[in-house]
């Protein structure tokens, strides 16, 4: 569903014109996202920007371009091989696009047998089609998978389901693909969130306190060794809002899973997944934080180590 393309630095910077209709074509909830090709790929931009004439224009193109992941997921990281340093841009991009493809690579010229797409007429492409939700299958890759982007971008991960049970197999499935794809997990505060069964309206959600400590030890070898997974359960306020949404939210993106979280037990299932814009991510993130009063938390907090060892906070 996220597609990743290639940039010519060179070209984004060309013009304030050009910057900004570039720059508003991309962000995770547009499905586009900027391969950070090569890792420099953002001060090489830059300093093609100081290149312009002196004015207001040329500040404004600077703008634009530092403010790139300030809030929101545009431009993502790329483990593609920049092969030639000191070469220019483009041959670099087709090399590595050879060996594994880029959506599309956005630069100068149209070039359909190479993928290659105009900066100028990029939105009438078809290869810059696309998605801000699609059918995913149920399984644990698949679940995953389709929020990889997110997961490799991230420094809070805030999962929601009121189902979730980690004694369930589909559970446990899920969470260590989701986990696992998250490339340093000592530097991400992982949550997951879920809804206290008692007062709630459908008798949903997490056991006892000391019930569920039981059964998170599941989590053993599960959480990836050096990560912790802390448990954050809410109460439904009366007459306020009901926990039953699904979400994987990051502090710069999300994704609704309609079906929810875990995989599927018949075969060929799938759940709607779709990408939130600004507006109601920003809604959702703070909904679930720790200050949030939609929804009354319940104490204590539990913090799960790869181990499968409990600690209550």
């Amino acid at each position: 569903m996220l597609k990743e393309f290639a940039v010519d630095p060179g070209v984004i910077a060309s013009s304030f014109e050009t910057c900004r209709f570039l720059v508003n074509q991309f962000g995770v909830d547009k499905g586009r996202l900027i391969s950070r090709f090569p890792k420099n790929w953002k001060r090489r931009a830059i300093e093609a920007a100081e290149q312009l004439p002196d004015g207001i224009n040329k500040e404004r193109v600077v703008e634009y371009l530092s403010s790139i992941n300030s809030e929101w997921l545009t431009l993502i990281s790329s483990s593609r091989p920049y092969e030639a340093p000191g070469g220019d841009w483009l041959p670099n991009a087709i090399a590595a696009h050879a060996k594994e493809p880029f959506a599309a690579i956005v630069c100068e010229r149209d070039e359909s047998a190479g993928q290659l797409i105009s900066a100028e007429n990029c939105d009438l492409d078809p290869l810059f089609s696309a998605k801000t939700m699609d059918a995913v299958k149920r399984t644990a890759e698949a679940l995953s998978m389709v929020a990889e982007p997110l997961l490799q971008n991230c420094r809070t991960l805030r999962l929601v389901d009121p189902y979730f049970d980690p004694t369930e197999r589909r559970w446990l499935n899920s969470l260590a693909a989701i986990l696992a794809l998250i490339p340093d997990i000592n530097r991400v505060e992982c949550e997951f969130h879920i809804v206290e069964r008692e007062g709630t309206r459908n008798k949903i959600g997490s056991p006892s306190t000391a019930e569920l400590v039981r059964r998170l030890q599941n989590l053993c070898g599960v959480i990836p060794v050096g990560g912790v997974l802390r448990i954050i359960r809410w109460k439904e306020n009366p007459g306020g809002e009901r926990f039953h949404r699904r979400y994987l939210l990051t502090e710069s993106a999300g994704l609704n899973y309609e079906g929810g979280l875990d995989t599927s037990t018949g075969a060929d299932q799938t759940t709607d997944v779709s990408l939130l814009d600004r507006e109601h991510h920003a809604k959702r993130w703070e909904e679930y934080d720790l200050a949030s009063q939609v929804y009354e938390m319940v104490t204590p907090v539990l913090e799960v180590d790869s181990q499968g060892n409990v600690t209550e906070l």
